[in-house]
């Protein structure tokens, strides 16, 4: 159980916002019609964390911590920019629909290696990586729907006030990409 809410604090923790505002910049073109799609998103980005930590906690894969810090918000900033150019994730025949879900796997692979000693921790305490790695995302995944109810209610909201769907884009790709390059100039290795 503490695994389980570890997950979810790890996604919900206001001081690690990235993994948040990652999903705002997915949902950039959705509203509640479309949850269930984005909670497919989701799952993908949780895809990609879950490997990177599978890899990391049994040691196979490493990574520099200032380039992960990095590339974090980096990742960020692109799904932000296709928001903003009006790439619409929501549409599943667009012909963007595969290349998010790869790209968005990609994305949770990069963002898994940011939370990976957590399970080298957990590996050394003889606790083995299977379980602990299954309880902590499935506290990630309870912590996305948070995220996502959340904010696909607010922008449910906005489209019964008139607000369009590429007004949307436009202001969430705009702010999530303004934060993500502040943290990403923040964080530029040196």
């Amino acid at each position: 159980m503490n695994d389980i809410i570890l997950g979810a604090k790890h996604i919900l923790d206001l001081n690690g916002f990235d993994h948040m505002l990652f999903l705002i910049a997915l949902a950039a073109a959705f509203d509640l019609s479309k949850v269930w799609r984005m909670i497919l998103l989701a799952t993908a980005f949780t895809v990609g964390h879950s490997l990177t930590l599978f890899l990391a906690g049994l040691d196979v894969v490493r990574a520099s911590r200032d380039w992960v810090e990095f590339l974090i918000p980096v990742s960020i900033v692109i799904m932000s920019i296709a928001a903003t150019l009006g790439i619409s994730l929501a549409n599943k025949n667009s012909k963007y629909s595969k290349a998010t879900y790869a790209l968005t796997v990609f994305f949770g692979l990069i963002h898994g290696l940011g939370f990976s000693s957590f399970f080298r921790i957990a590996v050394d305490r003889g606790e083995g990586i299977v379980m602990p790695l299954l309880k902590f995302n499935l506290g990630v995944e309870i912590g996305q729907i948070i995220i996502l109810l959340i904010t696909l209610s607010l922008f449910s909201l906005g489209r019964s006030l008139g607000v369009t769907q590429r007004s949307q884009q436009i202001f969430i790709g705009g702010m999530t990409m303004g934060l993500s390059a502040i943290m990403a100039i923040e964080k530029l290795p040196l």
